[in-house]
């Protein structure tokens, strides 16, 4: 499980280190650092998955997890120096990290020169999931991997319907994730079951045509008159069905020790639908590590409330808020007790409703 993480001169960070705990939330005004964070990381795993050599890390800006332009792109505009860091602490002590020189001339990073501390440094973080804001949305038809051994869920839950066809029986690793509403222990029905805490009653039926590398999934509802339910095409039912199906089914089937990032899970949802996400990134938080980037309140919430009635350990989940200063980000990060109360409140960390209340009843009182 990563420790910590920290930058130096990368995009907004001047210098900054950062707490990472099972549950880290990261939130803030747009533009505050949350996906430099992320990236980070992303850079950091991909940098390990283009080595063949171990002793020799290759460095691609341009890569399948994050595209981040070129040197002066990810080269803080206020460094003092053009050098550029990225370090990752384990939680038993490991820490291990990149160093890139800046060329200005030819506006690129040298080769990164590697610092090496244990036998298993940057290869942890080969577990790690990621999953962008950008997502695929209903779509008719969803493609079928070309390869059993790269099959995942994809970075924009491209993959989903696949992966659920192939491990559509397999039986969560923990019980304690287990939907009250799931009709079987598989993989699938959970999925089916915690989906239909988002939209109740929802089915799900994929259909697998292999001659053309294509999943057909359509999406059901119960009937409580024994009427056998209409199935209907994904762009038929909406966004938030096909937007969170790939983040509950990670939830559900990564194995123990994954790194989970993602990113706005709370995209198209409801707010009972964003604290019912929320819940269950508490409960997988006992087997992954997850990040979560977001701009909800109601998710923020879920979680506080998931530490008030003991699904959560207060000591298990890091808020960070991000802002900007004089042209860096900074970081702060309030606690919580085990009432899902908060250290402190820093300003603009989800405190719009607050603040347009008060404006209502500020105004009411001079009518």
């Amino acid at each position: 499980m990563l420790k910590s993480l920290r930058l130096r001169n990368f995009k907004g960070f001047q210098s900054q280190e950062l707490d990472f705990k099972p549950v880290t939330l990261l939130a803030g005004l747009n533009s505050s650092g949350k996906s430099s964070v992320i990236q980070a990381l992303l850079l950091l795993r991909q940098i390990e998955s283009d080595s063949h050599n171990p002793e020799h890390i290759r460095l691609n800006l341009q890569g399948p997890y994050t595209r981040l332009g070129t040197g002066r792109d990810v080269l803080c505009e206020s460094a003092d120096e053009d050098e550029l860091e990225i370090d990752v602490t384990f939680e038993d002590g490991v820490t291990t990290g990149v160093r890139f020189s800046y060329d200005a001339t030819a506006d690129r990073l040298h080769a990164p020169m590697p610092r090496r501390l244990g036998n298993s440094p940057l290869v942890r973080l080969s577990s790690m999931h990621y999953l962008c804001a950008e997502r695929w949305g209903p779509r008719v038809t969803y493609p079928l991997s070309k390869s059993e051994a790269e099959i995942g869920v994809g970075t924009t839950g491209e993959l989903t319907y696949h992966y659920l066809l192939l491990h559509r029986d397999e039986k969560l690793a923990d019980s304690s994730m287990s939907h009250p509403n799931a009709k079987t222990l598989g993989l699938l029905s959970e999925a089916q079951a915690w989906l239909g805490a988002i939209s109740p009653g929802v089915r799900i039926d994929i259909r697998e045509v292999p001659e053309a590398d294509l999943a057909i999934p359509k999406f059901g509802f119960e009937r409580t008159n024994d009427v056998a339910s209409s199935f209907y095409r994904p762009t038929n039912v909406g966004f938030g069905l096909s937007y969170s199906l790939p983040i509950i089914t990670v939830l559900l089937s990564a194995k123990a020790g994954s790194i989970i990032l993602l990113e706005n899970p709370e995209a198209h949802l409801h707010p009972k639908g964003q604290s019912e996400l929320a819940r269950l990134i508490a409960l997988a938080s006992r087997r992954l590590q997850i990040v979560v980037e977001t701009h909800s309140d109601h998710l923020m919430n879920g979680l506080r409330v998931a530490v008030k009635e003991g699904e959560l350990l207060p000591g298990n989940v890091q808020f960070l808020y991000l802002s900007r200063a004089e042209g860096h980000s900074i970081v702060e990060s309030p606690t919580l007790d085990a009432d899902g109360r908060l250290s402190f409140w820093p300003e603009g960390f989800f405190d719009e409703s607050e603040k347009a209340l008060a404006a209502l009843i500020a105004r009411k009182k001079q009518s």
